[in-house]
C-alpha cells in the first residue's frame, strides 16, 4: 500500500499545475503585485483540494499592500468561500478587512505557501501531510483494511504515529467502528499517543 498515493493527472491537470507554478514564480519576483497573486489564485481554484488555494490567498494577504475592499470582495466570492475550510475562510476574511498584512509566520499557511510560513502552533501533521492528504490516505487505508490487508493496516498505523496524523486516524477508526470490525490493541496504543500529543499542545 502506498500511504499517500499520487493523484492521477491528465493533461489538463498538468497544465493547471504548471500555470500555478508559473504564477508562483511571478509572485516571488514581484510579491507586492496583486495581479500575480490573482493569477495564482485562479490556477489554484482549478486544482483539487483546498490547500493550494489557501496558500495562494495567504501569500497574497501577507505580501500585497492592504486593500480591504478588494480583498474582502475576493474572499466573498463563492468559488473561494465554498472551497476553503470554514474556520480558515472566516479568519482570512477578518485579515482581509483589517487593513493590515498577514504576518509571515501564520497558522493559516500551508505547505503550498511560497512567502508565508506556518507558525509554531501548526500541528506537525499539517506540515508533513495536509488535510487533503489525510483524507485521501484515510479513504485508501479504509478500503484496504476492510479487505483484510494486514500490511496496509500496519503501514497506516505507523504513518499516523510517526506524523501525528490524528485526522486520518479518526476518520478510519470511526468507519471501522461503523463496520463493527474488531481492532487490536495497536489502535488503542496509537490513539493514546495521539491524545498525549494533542494534550501537550493545549
Amino acid at each position: 500500500m502506498t500511504l499517500i498515493p499520487p493523484a492521477p493527472e491528465n493533461l489538463e491537470g498538468q497544465a493547471v499545475r504548471i500555470a500555478f507554478q508559473r504564477a508562483g514564480r511571478r509572485v516571488l519576483a514581484a510579491p507586492e503585485i496583486h495581479a500575480h497573486h490573482q493569477a495564482r489564485i485562479d490556477a489554484a481554484m482549478q486544482m483539487p483540494g483546498s490547500e493550494a488555494l489557501q496558500a495562494a490567498v495567504v501569500d497574497m494577504l501577507h505580501a500585497c499592500p492592504p486593500e480591504p475592499e478588494l480583498f474582502a470582495k475576493l474572499l466573498a466570492s463563492p468559488d473561494i468561500a465554498q472551497r476553503l475550510p470554514a474556520h480558515a475562510h472566516a479568519a482570512l476574511c477578518l485579515v482581509a478587512q483589517s487593513g493590515e498584512c498577514l504576518p509571515r509566520a501564520t497558522r493559516w499557511a500551508t505547505r503550498w505557501c511560497i512567502l508565508a510560513t506556518p507558525s509554531l502552533d501548526v500541528p506537525r501533521r499539517a506540515l508533513l501531510c495536509g488535510t487533503d492528504d489525510s483524507r485521501t490516505l484515510a479513504a485508501a487505508a479504509l478500503c484496504a483494511i476492510l479487505a483484510g490487508d494486514t500490511q496496509a493496516e500496519n503501514e497506516f498505523l505507523a504513518h499516523c504515529q510517526a506524523t501525528f496524523d490524528t485526522l486520518a486516524f479518526m476518520l478510519v477508526r470511526r468507519e471501522l467502528f461503523k463496520h463493527k470490525k474488531p481492532l487490536d490493541t495497536r489502535w488503542d496504543e496509537v490513539a493514546a499517543t495521539l491524545e498525549s500529543v494533542r494534550s501537550s499542545n493545549t
